[in-house]
């Protein structure tokens, strides 16, 4: 996290040199295809396609960063570079200084300065910056990446977040009455003392707040992925429930 924020400031030193204003700009991610070309030992051509209605500069700054892959050591810094070449809804960023070990691959995670919207900045498109999609118990997603920061209002916000309280209720009270054999003591945190399914059961929009909280602080095992929030909800309660010092 600490690299991560030190080349965030690198980037805004970078902007500001260019004499761009960079508090209208908003860091987000965006996934890479299996289109990669080595342009020669320590530089490669990466791809990324945008919807229609985003679009990108040419020499556009980005940093590269892997996603988490069962462990947390794929979830790091992969290089930098701009953008080189534009061809359509394609954009192809020459990324170098990847010290990190770790093979470039399709589905990392390219971030760059966006104009911001006017949209309500909650936490959902915090966690779309991140490319972070929610899903309920069914699968079904929660939210657009993509379409959340063209046009996402406090009840949008409000509606989600009920929608996933609600969700997270269910999936305890389902697992209490089907299979309480799961139910896990949490050992520390704010929950300690109480079980994981019962918390899920009684969950309130606090409680996920406090997690979402800690997922846009610690976003690198939860970035670029899509994910049940009940499940990852629980993993966090079991965890202790890790919170964000304010």
């Amino acid at each position: 996290m600490k690299q991560f924020m030190l080349f965030v400031m690198l980037l805004i030193s970078m902007l500001s040199f260019a004499q761009t204003d960079t508090t209208n700009k908003l860091l987000r991610a965006f996934p890479i295809t299996d289109y990669m070309i080595d342009l020669n030992d320590s530089t490669k051509l990466v791809q990324i396609e945008m919807p229609e209605n985003l679009k990108l500069k040419d020499k556009q700054i980005g940093l590269l960063y892997g996603v988490y892959e069962n462990s947390s050591a794929t979830a790091i810094q992969k290089g930098y570079g701009k953008c080189q070449l534009i061809k359509g809804n394609y954009y192809y960023f020459a990324i170098s200084n990847n010290s990190s070990g770790q093979t470039i691959t399709k589905g990392d995670l390219l971030y760059t300065f966006m104009e911001k919207t006017k949209i309500y900045n909650g936490r959902i498109p915090q966690l779309a910056a991140h490319f972070i999609r929610l899903l309920d118990v069914y699968d079904t997603p929660l939210y657009d990446r993509y379409t959340t920061f063209l046009k996402w209002s406090r009840d949008d916000e409000k509606k989600v977040m009920d929608s996933i309280v609600r969700d997270i209720r269910f999936t305890g009270e389902y697992f209490l009455k089907e299979n309480p054999s799961m139910d896990v003591l949490i050992q520390k945190g704010d929950y300690k003392g109480h079980k994981t399914l019962y918390i899920m059961a009684e969950c309130a929009e606090t409680d996920v707040i406090k997690f979402f909280d800690y997922m846009i602080a610690r976003p690198r095992n939860y970035a670029g992925k899509e994910w049940k929030v009940s499940e990852i909800f629980a993993t966090w309660l079991s965890e202790g429930a890790p919170t964000v010092m304010k």
